[in-house]
Parts: C-alpha cells; structure tokens; sequence
C-alpha cells in the first residue's frame, strides 16, 4: 500500500530506507564544501566550533554533530551521543580514506560533489523558506467554511500509480476513451494494492497518498465513473477512478484533526506557492543559457 514518506524541504524527499546513506553523504559534504572551514591536515574541511572527537587527523566539531542529529532526526542527548559521534566517526573515516586514494583529485568526484554542493545549498533555502510559513487560524477557518461540502462527503475510488508522466499521459488518454481502468491499472501500475482503496475516504486521505491541497480538491470535484487529471505526486503519477459519491455526514465539525489536517494542506500550498514565486523572479532576472548540443561534443 502507497506510504507517504515523510520530507524535510518544501523540494526534497528523504526515504526513510535511504537515510543513513543520505546522512552520511551530506556529513561528508560538510566536510568538502564549507564556505567558513578551515582545511584539515586530511584535505577535508573543518567547520569552526568546539571539536567534540578527533580521528586520526581530521576533528568533529560541535555544529556538525547537530546537523547530524537533524538529520537523523533525533535531539542530541547524553545517551545517544555515543552513537552519534560513533556513526560520525565511521564517516571520517571513510572520508580520509577517499582522499588517501586520490578521491578528491577525481574528476567524476569533483563534479558529483559540485554539483550535491548547489543542491544542498537549494535544499537548504527551500528548507529555510518552508519554515517560515505558516497559515493562520482565520485562514484555516475560511478554507473549511468555503469547503464545508467536500467534508460532508466520502469517495469510493480507485487508484493507479504509473511511473513516468509519458505513461500516465498516455493511460489518461485511452481512459478517456473507454479504456477499463482495472485492466490498465493490472498492466501498468507500480502499486496495484491501491488499485481498490478501501471504504469512503474523506477529506484528508490526500495526506496519505500524496497529493497537494489542490490535487485533493480536484478529486473530491469528481463524480462517479470520472477520472481523474494525471496527479503528479512523490509516489508517483496518479490517475483515481471515483466509483461513488456519498453524503457521510449532514453538518461536519471543526474539530482538531480536520483543524490539523487543513493547516497542514494550506502549509504545504502556501509554501510552494512561495519557493515557486521566488524561483520564477530569480529566472526572470537570470542570465541563462542552456546549451544540450555541448554534452555530445564532449
């Protein structure tokens, strides 16, 4: 079944069964790409703070521990800094085992760091920009009362996840010719257990199957034996068949979890919204050329 993975940046998603090895690159790249570092006798870089473990020649310093912790997603404390500075440590040394062989000399090296260098540094904005945004309680309000219907409501429906846009596209296509959605979806989908989403979700299901405010509102306009625009999401291409359409409730209420469900929505908007505006002023502005025949004259 489709699980929403949880994301740290308005930009960016960290698998959960990938967060070790992404914890241990963007360590190492502490390390290399340091704009106020010192360089260490290993060729690797030294950020300034108190230096809490030294291994062989290199040192950890009190800063990187708590990016470390951040994004291992824990709070440094006494009983866990142990296995901090011990995963730290395996890092640096395979860090200084990297430059012992020459790594740093490497020219597939130097341009994959140079490039993980501008998309932490992205991320990092991004990051800064989400958190920064928040919606207030009146704008929450507003959003519930000018939505009140959709949360009177519960969708039957079936999903499909297809793994580029060029399919899902083209899936649309023949959906809207007749096409049998179930005999598609057996075909084509790269997560057939959501094929029959169980009961009649109601508002707030999008969390969990990763759509947008707006992605959620586009279903929820549905009516049955309608499909659905191409959804792109971070589990992939969608595409929701709604079976039914039912009233589950004559006047819903305001309480805490839909309160929650929409801050949550109009956060996740307003801060897209918000990284978008800036990168499209910062394209406007911008010097760009693109020059794609180069990479063949190589």
């Amino acid at each position: 079944m489709i699980r929403k993975e949880n994301n740290r940046t308005a930009t960016a998603l960290i698998n959960p069964d990938k967060t070790v090895r992404t914890s241990a690159l963007l360590a190492l790249l502490s390390f290399v790409f340091c704009l106020s570092c010192s360089s260490s006798p290993t060729g690797l870089h030294t950020p300034k703070g108190k230096v809490v473990a030294r291994i062989n020649k290199d040192q950890i310093t009190a800063p990187q521990v708590d990016y470390a912790a951040e994004q291992l997603r824990v709070q440094v404390s006494p009983s866990n800094l142990p296995k901090i500075l011990d995963r730290m440590t395996s890092i640096s040394l395979l860090a200084e085992e990297a430059v012992r062989r020459g790594y740093l000399k490497d020219e597939k090296v130097i341009s994959g760091l140079a490039w993980m260098e501008r998309m932490f540094l992205a991320n990092e904005l991004a990051s800064r920009i989400a958190e920064s945004i928040e919606p207030t309680p009146e704008e929450i309000s507003t959003y519930f009362q000018q939505h009140r219907t959709d949360f009177t409501l519960g969708l039957k429906m079936m999903l499909m996840v297809l793994p580029d846009s060029i399919t899902a596209e083209q899936t649309l296509a023949e959906l809207k010719q007749g096409a049998d959605f179930v005999r598609l979806a057996r075909e084509r989908s790269i997560d057939t257990s959501a094929l029959n989403i169980p009961g009649y979700p109601t508002r707030g299901v999008g969390m969990s199957l990763g759509w947008n405010l707006r992605d959620e509102e586009k279903v929820f306009t549905l009516n049955p034996g309608e499909v659905s625009p191409v959804l792109t999401t971070p589990l992939g291409y969608q595409i929701v068949k709604v079976l039914e359409k039912k009233k589950i409730s004559e006047n819903p209420t305001f309480n805490e979890i839909t309160q929650y469900y929409i801050s949550e929505a109009l956060k996740s908007e307003q801060r897209r919204t918000a990284l978008d505006t800036i990168l499209n002023n910062l394209r406007e502005k911008a010097k760009i050329t693109l020059q794609p025949e180069e990479y063949s004259r190589r």
